[in-house]
Order: C-alpha cells, then sequence, then structure tokens
C-alpha cells in the first residue's frame, strides 16, 4: 500500500484482493455478511472513483496531445 502522502492508498489490485478475502472469509464464515457487505460497498465507490481518475487523466492526455497538433 501507498502512504497517505502520496493521496493513493490503496490499488485496483489491493483493493481486488481484499475484496475476494473477504468473500472466502464469508464463505468460511470467518466473518459476518454484514462485514462484508461494508467491505463491498467500500470497494464499490473505491472502483468509481479510480474509474473517474482514470478518465481525467485520459482527457487530460488527449487534450494534450491535440494541443501539440495545432
Amino acid at each position: 500500500m501507498d502512504t497517505i502522502n502520496d493521496k493513493k492508498i490503496l490499488t485496483i489490485d489491493e483493493a481486488a484482493a481484499i475484496l475476494s478475502d473477504t468473500l472466502r472469509e464469508v464463505a468460511e464464515r470467518k466473518t459476518t455478511v454484514r462485514r462484508a457487505s461494508a467491505v463491498a460497498h467500500l470497494a464499490l465507490a473505491f472502483a468509481k472513483v479510480a474509474e473517474i481518475a482514470d478518465l481525467k487523466a485520459r482527457v487530460e492526455f488527449l487534450e494534450q496531445a491535440l494541443k501539440k497538433r495545432k
């Protein structure tokens, strides 16, 4: 995991691993469905933010490329 100073707390792969581990823990009855639901809710929010950040970076790249073409 990255530090808070780097602004990234998790990578997509780390978040996916946490979600996968949580699902396994539910199946093995090592955690509650309530906890897993909270983790899933956070994972969904994180996925949306990551997608928006990726789209923002792509748009900025395209804008810079178009400016260089002029």
